[in-house]
């Protein structure tokens, strides 16, 4: 079904705080995630310059401003399941997540690396393997028949589980293996993972009927902010 930008905004009107002239939502950002930071008005501050400019046009196309606040991963997705949020971002889709929750338009393409100290086969389920707790890279590969899967709270502790021999291969988001390239051990190898986008989430329910204006927005910004 085609829905006009008059539409969209019809469905937010109701939202709206007179005062401000703006809807209030509140987003949820996994906490401790490199290259994002919360301001004191509750603003996210993001270092790409590209998705900075998505989220940016995101909430000047809805005519929304976000208050954000970060948790852990897990946390995040609960809360916006439970409504206590109204979205999270940035989060990589996966399966799981899709299940319990309103996928958004994805925002830009985000696919695994594996980090490892020699050559591996990523299909080797002899591999000790090592994510941040509650990524998509944890969550796709527990159940999956590998030797072990480690959760560590924090992307830099990964490269200390390659460091102690705790692991074989750490696994995470390409963008942040590129933000964290000064803690990877001298001599790594690095071999490519699952595709992945990323992007939003919502409730289930959607209660305020964001997800139509949403994927429009998304998909009217995805260009801005692309070098030329």
């Amino acid at each position: 079904m085609r829905v006009s930008w008059w539409g969209c905004g019809a469905l937010l009107a109701a939202l709206m705080d007179p005062a401000a002239g703006q809807t209030l939502l509140r987003g949820g950002t996994p906490e401790g995630l490199p290259g994002y930071a919360l301001g004191p008005q509750g603003e996210l501050r993001v270092e790409s310059p590209q998705k900075a400019a998505l989220l940016q046009c995101v909430e000047q196309a809805l005519n929304v401003r976000i208050v954000w606040s970060a948790y852990p991963t897990r946390r995040v997705l609960q809360m916006v399941a439970e409504q206590q949020l109204d979205l999270a971002f940035p989060m990589g889709f996966n399966e799981e997540r899709a299940a319990r929750l309103l996928q958004s338009e994805p925002g830009w393409d985000n696919p695994d690396v594996w980090v490892s100290l020699k050559p591996i086969q990523v299909q080797d389920k002899r591999l000790r393997l090592g994510a941040r707790l509650g990524s998509p890279q944890h969550d796709d590969h527990q159940g999956q028949g590998y030797a072990r899967v480690v959760g560590a709270v924090t992307y830099e502790e990964l490269a200390k589980l390659l460091l102690r021999d705790m692991v074989d291969a750490v696994i995470l988001p390409r963008s942040l293996f590129e933000d964290m390239n000064a803690i990877w051990p001298a001599g790594y190898q690095l071999s490519e993972g699952k595709p992945r986008r990323s992007g939003f989430y919502l409730a289930k329910s959607d209660p305020r009927q964001l997800a139509v204006p949403l994927d429009q927005a998304i998909r009217r910004c995805r260009g801005v902010g692309k070098p030329v």
